[in-house]
């Protein structure tokens, strides 16, 4: 088989996407949509459903509503995608994460980062938040 210039270059590219460079160096990043989820029950373990999700990132007070993902099981919420990725530092940030519907709240602290400007990464924080 020939190594052509044009073969070559196609299997650079495709090298590249296959991923992002996990040690914080710039790279290229995949195509897919990272988001994180939370699921939310009430105190008798029900899914919780109608909420709104609000992030306030702690160092720089930015507040923003994070849009809900169609299709998620009841209870389950997205309180971050790679739409906000730009608002966290790829090194980490704390935000506070409240979920709300009237007299219905849960406000939870959580540590998320963004490893070589990719994608959103959990890294501290509960899966579950029970409303009481």
């Amino acid at each position: 088989m020939r190594l052509t210039p044009r073969f070559l270059a196609a299997i650079t590219t495709l090298g590249a996407l296959s991923g992002c460079k996990s040690d914080g160096a710039a790279g290229v990043c995949t195509t897919s949509f990272a988001f994180i989820p939370v699921i939310v029950l009430d105190s008798s373990a029900s899914p919780v459903t109608g909420l709104s999700i609000a992030d306030t990132v702690l160092r720089t007070q930015n507040n923003f509503l994070v849009p809900q993902t169609p299709g998620l099981s009841a209870g389950t919420y997205v309180i971050l995608d790679d739409g906000f990725r730009t608002h966290i530092r790829t090194s980490g940030e704390s935000v506070q994460v409240t979920g709300f519907n009237g007299a219905t709240r849960f406000s939870a602290t959580f540590t998320f980062d963004v490893p070589g400007g990719c994608h959103v990464r959990k890294l501290s924080g509960p899966d579950t938040v029970i409303v009481p």
